[in-house]
């Protein structure tokens, strides 16, 4: 029986399906989109904009008075705006002759390795800018007797801010993996499976969420920037005036605390008894008086209580995120991305595949006469926001 001659259309829903199994970060988070977003493959570019739906949180009133007099919480979803800021794609060529290759063949000789190579890149993007967003961090000794201790203190984290249960995940790198390897008999159920198993990077299943391992685990490095204080009693907000002694650079995603300024409940505003882990969310250069921006917002009044007291003029801050590794716990609700449907191009042949989940790919082929073959493009078309900063917790290894 001869071979089917393979279609743009297969290919593409061939590739958005390997993309997704191939990319445990993405199938993990939120990508919530309006209805039409599935149906219109027309019109997105690089910097457009869409909406994107976020599951809203409660809220609780105090008294008989029905929303302290109030209108309530609607019962709907919020949505974010999210730009459309990054596409990428993986350029091949083929003819006539792999055009004849079964979907098996061509599938496993000559499509999943490029699916292999654009979802390892788009991963670690995302993950990178993911991390660089989250303030909350603990720490994994490798060479430790119980390194697994790490993923339940980041289990502990995220329940500090309540970071609703089920759909949490953890991707880690290689040498974490192995670390905790070890303990796989005691901290892992074995009787309990999880619907995500498929998904390459696959571990286990324990202290309440999906493991995986994961090849694009990003690194971070320290600015320069010493004995930094606070310049400035009673500061409010989301930007923290700050000088220091030894003038230099106070990366995005750099981690620290302020003394004197603790965590509190989410919802009651208690006072938890520890720091509060800030994040720089803007590049800065410290030196005398220098505006930083920062997650969460100093604010110690309620609502929205974020920390016990303001910061006092001269209060050290120190810097606690540590260069390496940034292994990433998180809810699935704490990021959201988005993969636009691209149009096929005028004079080309292609076809865009879009999965239920939202994952979109694209796939054409032009041709080049002067030189008598052609060429095929898939791409990806995506932008990315943190959503819930503190459902997702850093896991550093040490």
């Amino acid at each position: 029986m001869s071979n089917q001659v393979l279609t743009h259309q297969m290919i593409a829903r061939e590739a958005a399906k390997m993309l997704e199994e191939e990319a445990p970060f993405i199938a993990n988070i939120n990508k919530g989109r309006q209805d039409e977003f599935g149906k219109d493959v027309q019109g997105y570019q690089k910097g457009d904009t869409v909406k994107i739906k976020i599951p809203t949180s409660g809220k609780v009133y105090d008294g008989a008075v029905f929303a302290g007099g109030a209108g309530g919480t609607d019962v709907i979803e919020e949505s974010v705006s999210l730009t459309l800021d990054t596409q990428k794609h993986i350029a091949i060529q083929f003819g006539s002759k792999e055009k004849l290759l079964n979907i098996t063949d061509f599938k496993e000789r000559i499509l999943r390795p490029q699916m292999q190579t654009l979802s390892s890149v788009v991963e670690a993007d995302l993950i990178a800018r993911g991390m660089l967003g989250v303030p909350n961090q603990v720490a994994m000794s490798l060479s430790g007797s119980t390194p697994s201790g790490a993923l339940a203190s980041a289990r502990a984290r995220l329940n500090r801010y309540l970071a609703p249960a089920g759909d949490r995940s953890v991707v880690l790198s290689s040498d974490a993996n192995v670390a905790l390897s070890g303990e796989v008999s005691r901290m892992y159920n074995p009787t309990t499976a999880s619907e995500k198993a498929y998904l390459q990077g696959y571990v286990a299943t324990a202290f309440g969420a999906d493991l995986y391992e994961h090849q694009s685990i990003p690194v971070f490095n320290n600015g320069t920037a010493a004995g930094i204080t606070v310049t400035g009693a009673n500061q409010t907000g989301s930007t923290l005036i700050a000088s220091a002694t030894t003038g230099g650079t106070l990366p995005k995603g750099t981690v620290f605390t302020i003394a004197g300024v603790n965590a509190v409940h989410p919802l009651t505003g208690q006072d938890l008894g520890a720091l509060q882990n800030f994040v720089v969310t803007a590049d800065a250069t410290v030196g005398s008086s220098t505006p930083v921006s920062i997650y969460p917002a100093l604010n110690a009044t309620t609502p929205n209580k974020k920390v016990s007291a303001l910061p006092a003029n001269g209060a050290a801050i120190s810097v606690v995120s540590v260069n390496g590794f940034q292994n990433l716990a998180f809810h699935k609700d704490a990021f959201t991305t988005a993969f636009a449907p691209l149009p096929v191009l005028s004079s080309c042949e292609g076809y865009t595949a879009r999965l239920p989940s939202g994952v979109s790919v694209r796939v054409m082929t032009f041709g080049d006469g002067n030189n008598d073959y052609e060429r095929t493009r898939i791409d990806v078309l995506y932008g990315f926001q943190i959503v819930r900063p503190l459902h997702a917790c850093r896991i550093i290894q040490s």
